[in-house]
């Protein structure tokens, strides 16, 4: 006997007896499975938009179909087979299914119904993108910017500009990071061999310099970068120390200065020892 695992969606939200809309789904997979002398494994039911992007019981569906070696039957794919998420989510699991109200839609054909989905969200985003632009255009203000948007919920304006400004400053400061690291990600190990052979910051960058190389700004290196460089690569501990320069030997032992006892009431004069 052959098994089926049921997948029923409904979204709560958009329409009216989502109970009545699951049980006509539900019906039409008993039917499917009688029809082939089946038997229905388990039955997962994913509440939500169309529009999602993730899709959990989905995903257990597709666990369960492929755990008891058999067919995943979706009770209605309506405007699911243009989802982008959804779609590549049944290519990339290589399960058989099939679909009650679209049999066209099916473990054969999934891959175009991808592509098509792929272009419909695209083409959705592009016509979002352009009627904002020509809304912004006109002198329209979106989201919380609308006048009248934050009118007696000025605290959690607040709370929220206080909240989000360390975040959005960590967020920048890590950008800025790994755009360095990738800028300078081929130069760091000459700089750091460099370093470990005793050049000094200013020798580094008069190197770099000569080979040609140039900062993101376009400008050559300093020293200050290579330290920076080298602070952002964790390498600053292989800074080499060295040790204060040893005094003369003439130094070592100055002669001490004393004043004759004789002439110590007048101007005086030094004697050495």
């Amino acid at each position: 006997m052959k098994l089926y695992v049921a997948y029923l969606w409904t979204s709560t939200s958009r329409y009216g007896d989502a109970q009545a809309e699951l049980e006509e789904q539900r019906a039409a997979i008993a039917r499917f499975v009688a029809y082939n002398d089946g038997r229905i494994a388990g039955e997962y039911t994913e509440e939500d938009s169309s529009w999602r992007s993730t899709w959990p019981r989905l995903a257990e569906a597709i666990a369960r179909a492929k755990q008891v070696q058999g067919t995943l039957v979706i009770g209605k794919a309506d405007r699911l087979v243009h989802n982008a998420a959804f779609t590549k989510m049944l290519v990339d699991s290589k399960v058989e299914f099939v679909c009650c109200d679209n049999h066209l839609f099916n473990h054969l054909t999934v891959h175009i119904f991808a592509v098509l989905a792929e272009t419909d969200t695209e083409r959705h985003s592009a016509r979002t993108k352009a009627a904002l632009n020509a809304a912004k255009a006109q002198g329209v203000k979106l989201g919380s910017a609308r006048e009248g948007h934050w009118d007696g919920r000025e605290d959690r304006r607040r709370a929220g500009i206080r909240k989000g400004q360390p975040k959005a400053t960590r967020a920048a400061a890590e950008a800025r990071s790994q755009k360095a690291r990738e800028a300078y990600g081929g130069l760091m190990p000459g700089i750091i061999k460099m370093r470990q052979d005793g050049l000094t910051m200013a020798e580094i960058a008069e190197r770099i310099n000569a080979e040609g190389h140039l900062t993101r700004a376009g400008k050559p290196f300093s020293a200050s970068m290579i330290v920076r460089l080298l602070q952002r690569a964790g390498r600053t501990e292989s800074q080499p120390t060295t040790p204060p320069p040893e005094p003369p030997a003439a130094f070592s032992n100055p002669p001490l200065l004393h004043l004759d006892p004789a002439t110590a009431g007048g101007a005086g004069e030094a004697v050495h020892h």
